[in-house]
């Protein structure tokens, strides 16, 4: 398979797991209400996933940086191309989290500008 489209699948069978794990944590559906509290909660809060999706994204760049420093420092038993692959999966999240968070503006004044 071409490497951008192995990434970008792996890329969302991650979001697909992440999306079955909060539903599962919760014992419900993500954004249906629990009938069975009764209460109309929904599953764990926005701010929740978000710290958890930033938190894998830091994993993510700290794990390249890694990689490039020991590299640079002259480690001969990590190979250059694990590197590369690395910083350019960082890469490739740190994209990923500035689109969401342009959508997630752009929804923001939308929402805001609406008539009441």
């Amino acid at each position: 398979m071409i490497p951008a489209i192995s990434a970008m699948a792996s890329a969302l069978s991650e979001l697909h797991s992440l999306t079955s794990t909060v539903g599962d944590a919760a014992g419900v559906t993500p954004g249906v209400a629990n009938s069975a509290t009764g209460a109309g909660t929904v599953g764990p809060s926005f701010a929740a996933t978000l710290r958890s999706a930033l938190d894998r994204l830091d994993s993510t760049v700290a794990s390249a940086d890694g990689l490039a420093k020991a590299s640079a420092a002259g480690d001969h038993d990590i190979p250059l191309s694990d590197v590369m692959v690395s910083m350019e999966q960082a890469n490739l999240a740190m994209q990923m989290a500035a689109g969401v968070r342009d959508k997630v503006a752009a929804a923001y004044t939308t929402i805001m500008n609406m008539p009441v």
